[in-house]
């Protein structure tokens, strides 16, 4: 019998990274962005389509804020968004020294019962969430506050028995969930679309979200990248 060739053709990165000693910076923020909640005007970007219930939504220029606490955490966060552009692409250092990364920002503060529902971003190339709190938990509510991740390969289990029915690894069927931790960073490509479960905390659950998109230093910021690499 000839050998058997298999190749992964199909995967999805998503990183999973954690900001070292992130107790006092998120401590910072959270007081930060309730203080931002209670005393700022209505936010004046557009909101999206995107459903919410019991969720407050800053504006989308949250790392634009020259406020240190908050700059801190926007070099955390774009620095491995770069990281995963120059992995993922193969790029050299002197290739990533002519790109520039481009953002929306902003964060959520989610109350008992709140959620959002499931959406992608279509206008980026990477998104991220970091918490800053994640809430008490609830044992009564184990999918409580859950950032879940869709698989997107939407036939995929159209049909099981044995012979699929328990394929390991990366070749499984269904979506992926997480507890996010206090400073726990998750990055994915924006094509994939997520939601948050209800919370059922009685306090606050606080995350920043952000979505990414890549262009060579003297192109503008919304002209489409066209040129294939040599």
């Amino acid at each position: 019998m000839a050998s058997l060739t298999i190749r992964d053709y199909f995967p999805v990165p998503v990183a999973d990274t954690q900001l070292p000693d992130a107790g006092e910076l998120n401590a910072a923020l959270k007081d930060v962005f309730l203080h931002w909640e209670r005393n700022e005007p209505p936010r004046t970007t557009v909101p999206t389509p995107v459903v919410k219930e019991a969720v407050y939504e800053s504006d989308f220029s949250l790392f634009r804020r020259q406020n240190p606490h908050v700059q801190r955490l926007a070099r955390f966060c774009l620095s491995n968004v770069g990281e995963m552009v120059m992995r993922m692409n193969g790029y050299s250092t002197a290739e990533m020294q002519k790109l520039r990364i481009y953002d929306h920002s902003w964060y959520h503060i989610t109350r008992h019962g709140g959620y959002t529902g499931p959406h992608n971003h279509p206008m980026a190339s990477w998104s991220g969430v970091y918490c800053v709190s994640p809430g008490e938990s609830d044992a009564a509510h184990p999918q409580s506050g859950v950032l879940r991740l869709f698989d997107n390969r939407a036939e995929a289990n159209m049909y099981l028995d044995a012979g699929n029915a328990h394929l390991s690894g990366t070749y499984g069927f269904g979506n992926m969930g997480w507890h996010l931790q206090a400073g726990q960073l998750i990055i994915f490509p924006s094509y994939l679309f997520h939601e948050v479960a209800p919370f059922w905390g009685s306090d606050e659950r606080i995350t920043v979200a952000f979505n990414c998109w890549i262009r060579e230093e003297n192109q503008a910021s919304d002209e489409p990248l066209i040129r294939q690499r040599a």
